[in-house]
């Protein structure tokens, strides 16, 4: 399975406001951003997703920032990668019509070994939370 950076990038994020949800504090994303060495712009966007996804929440001023509003244990690892990563493992196994995405579908011998495949790592991402990270 493929992660993107987007995706990689948006789980620190993520991760790095996890004691926000109890703390009920904001952070910034600068600060977010000097200490994983990340472009502040990058965070900033990968914010908007998660604050349109509805896992966090925003406020601006001196204590201003970012909060995870979800508790960090329903949150699982596959929620998160669904947010920033729409993408799966095999265009063809999610296409609405897979003949458009690879013209061997019809006679793919391993098309449904990745449909299992991709099956069994989404469940595997769904035990996961955001707590457990």
């Amino acid at each position: 399975m493929y992660i993107s950076r987007k995706t990689d990038y948006g789980l620190i994020l993520i991760g790095a406001l996890k004691d926000t949800f109890a703390s009920r504090r904001f952070k910034s994303l600068r600060s977010i951003s000097a200490q994983y060495r990340l472009p502040y712009s990058y965070i900033e966007k990968l914010a908007t997703i998660l604050k349109q996804s509805g896992v966090v929440r925003s406020r601006v001023g001196k204590d201003g920032g970012y909060r995870l509003v979800q508790d960090p244990k329903k949150i699982t690892l596959q929620y998160i990668v669904d947010v920033f990563q729409a993408k799966p493992i095999m265009r063809c196994l999610h296409s609405v019509v897979p003949e458009k995405s690879c013209a061997l579908v019809s006679v793919c011998p391993t098309r449904k070994g990745w449909y299992k495949a991709e099956m069994e790592i989404r469940k595997t991402l769904e035990r996961f939370t955001l707590d457990q990270l």
